[in-house]
C-alpha cells in the first residue's frame, strides 16, 4: 500500500508539472466561486497578470496556465526554494459566456484523499498506527490555509474584471486589517 501511495504522489506531481488538462478539470470541488462578468470584462482576464498580481514574495506563489479551450488552471509554483508545504489544492478558472460569469474552482489533490482512505485498513491491521489519525486534521488545516490563496485568486480576478489595480485592493485590505 505504501508503494501505491508513493506512486500516486509521484504521478500527481508529474501531472501538475505537465499541466495535464484532465487532471485539472477532474476532482472533488472544495471551493467554488462565481463572479459576474460581462463580455468586455472577460476579455481582460489573463493568466500572466494574475500570476503577477498574486506574487507576494512571502513564500508559496501560484502558477497559471491557459489551455487551448480557454480554461485557466492554477497550482502552487514549483519554485522549490519557496515551497514550504505540499500543495493540497489545484484550481480552475472557467469563463461561462452564456451566464456572463467567471467560475473559479478549488479542487482537492488526489494524494491526501487516497492517504486518508488508506488509513482505515492500516489502522485495522496495526492499531499502533492510530496516531496517524492526526494527519487528516493536518490536511484540513492545510485546506484552510490554501483557502486564503483561493480567495486571493478570486479577488485578483474581480480586480481584473473591474479593472481595479491590485495594489489598490491590497492597500484596502491593509487598511481593513488596521481597523480591527
Amino acid at each position: 500500500m505504501a508503494i501505491a501511495l508513493i506512486a500516486l504522489l509521484l504521478m500527481e506531481l508529474v501531472l501538475q508539472m505537465a499541466w495535464n488538462r484532465l487532471y485539472f478539470v477532474w476532482g472533488i470541488t472544495l471551493f467554488d466561486r462565481r463572479i459576474a462578468a460581462p463580455a468586455d470584462a472577460r476579455a481582460r482576464l489573463t493568466p500572466g497578470s494574475l500570476e503577477r498580481d498574486l506574487a507576494t514574495g512571502q513564500g508559496a506563489t501560484l502558477a497559471f496556465h491557459r489551455f487551448p479551450d480557454g480554461l485557466v488552471a492554477f497550482r502552487g509554483s514549483f519554485g522549490f526554494a519557496q515551497r514550504r508545504y505540499y500543495p493540497l489544492m489545484r484550481g480552475l478558472i472557467m469563463v461561462d459566456a452564456e451566464r456572463n460569469q467567471v467560475r473559479v474552482l478549488g479542487l482537492c489533490s488526489w494524494f491526501p484523499v487516497a492517504f486518508v482512505l488508506a488509513l482505515v485498513p492500516i489502522i485495522a491491521l496495526r492499531p499502533s498506527a492510530a496516531p496517524l489519525l492526526l494527519l487528516p486534521v493536518i490536511f484540513v488545516i492545510g485546506y484552510v490555509i490554501q483557502k486564503k490563496q483561493f480567495l486571493a485568486v478570486v479577488e485578483a480576478i474581480r480586480a481584473q474584471l473591474d479593472d481595479t489595480p491590485m495594489d489598490v485592493i491590497m492597500a484596502e485590505r491593509l487598511q481593513a486589517r488596521g481597523r480591527h
